[in-house]
């Protein structure tokens, strides 16, 4: 790829999600849902409302209508995600905080080899880790969720992985929390004569993938998140497989019932792992708490999203290496690569940059 200067790119793109906005990201779908032993899809299509139908909820390839382009090939509906404790592999990019930001998140994972043009995987057996919220704020949440499914099931084919970790936006909409919900999904979900929050149903074919979703994951000697961790996590004596397993059985539980469990109150709170920013807020957490909790969990790094930066820093030494890069802005992003023990960051441009050491404990996060 030909390099563009980072200012006039950003331009440019912000250029062109505006024209692809006016020219049909009011579009949506599908929406898959469960119906017996069948499937209901539907899409919203120049403000149109499509039906189709499919008698069978095995083997189910879903051809595009609007919004998103591809076919998509339905998995089992009663596949479940064995949660591993661990991982290894030797190549790794990772991301987070996509926010509906589909056009940034397809240019990325382009730009470095992770898809073709044709939207398919390319990475072979390496892993991607999307660590959290990929839902709210932006116009494009249905095109990145099915692009992910697709992904999904390619990298395991190709004997690779995609991590989709489960962020606090996921779970704020599954509790019916949607401060954050871009205005086109109220509508859409008003068109298809239910609340937002139903769109992502136990019922539904990215509803229940998402409930499969692990909040933490290990890859080699790091672990992946949303937020990060307090050190007083180390107090509830959960592993990292049980507190994924804490999350799925608590998705959609209004706030009042989770504030009545000890564990899932400390889990969703601020210091746990879908919301906690003390690496990079006041009060910062000393170096020597961060050691101890690293070496407790036997693992050299947090690789951690949620509190937005310029770019994928380094903090702590490399202890902790953000990767909320601002793509929920539509005018940057980057992505994590890691290969060969190499740790570096890649550009929209295709570019493989140093990660240079935070010096401020400043942020663009809200």
């Amino acid at each position: 790829m030909k390099l563009i200067p980072s200012l006039l790119y950003s331009a440019l793109l912000s250029f062109a999600t505006v024209c692809a906005y006016a020219q049909g990201q009011q579009d949506d779908g599908p929406h898959a849902r469960y119906q017996g032993s069948g499937i209901e899809a539907r899409w919203l299509c120049d403000g149109k409302l499509v039906e189709k139908t499919y008698t069978t909820a095995t083997k189910v390839t879903i051809d595009p209508v609007c919004a998103f382009p591809n076919s998509i090939v339905l998995q089992d509906a009663n596949t479940t995600y064995t949660i591993s404790a661990q991982y290894q592999a030797k190549k790794i990019a990772a991301l987070s905080d996509i926010h509906g930001q589909y056009g940034s998140l397809k240019t990325l994972l382009q730009a470095h080899g992770i898809i073709g043009q044709d939207l398919n995987w390319s990475f072979g057996d390496g892993h991607l880790v999307v660590a959290g919220d990929i839902l709210d704020r932006g116009t494009q949440v249905t095109e990145a969720l099915w692009l992910l499914y697709r992904l999904e099931a390619q990298a395991q084919a190709a004997g690779g992985r995609l991590h989709v970790l489960l962020g606090n936006h996921e779970t704020m909409v599954m509790a019916n929390d949607l401060r954050y919900v871009n205005q086109k999904y109220v509508k859409v979900a008003r068109e298809f004569g239910v609340s937002y929050p139903d769109l992502f149903g136990a019922d539904t074919v990215l509803g229940r993938w998402l409930r499969n979703k692990p909040v933490i994951v290990q890859i080699n000697d790091s672990l992946f998140m949303h937020a990060g961790l307090h050190p007083d996590y180390l107090k509830l004596k959960l592993s990292i497989p049980e507190v994924n397993q804490q999350f799925a059985n608590s998705l959609g539980l209004a706030k009042s019932e989770i504030k009545k469990q000890d564990t899932l109150n400390f889990l969703y709170g601020s210091l746990g792992p879908i919301w906690y920013r003390g690496y990079f807020k006041a009060p910062q957490l000393p170096a020597l708490e961060l050691e101890q909790l690293l070496q407790t969990l036997k693992v050299k790094r947090l690789v951690v999203g949620h509190t937005t930066m310029s770019g994928i820093l380094s903090h702590y030494q490399g202890k902790i290496i953000s990767i909320d890069s601002d793509i929920k802005s539509g005018k940057s992003g980057e992505i994590l690569l890691i290969e060969n023990e190499r740790w570096q960051r890649g550009s929209l441009q295709g570019e493989k940059l140093a990660i240079p050491e935070s010096t401020t404990t400043t942020t663009l996060d809200n």
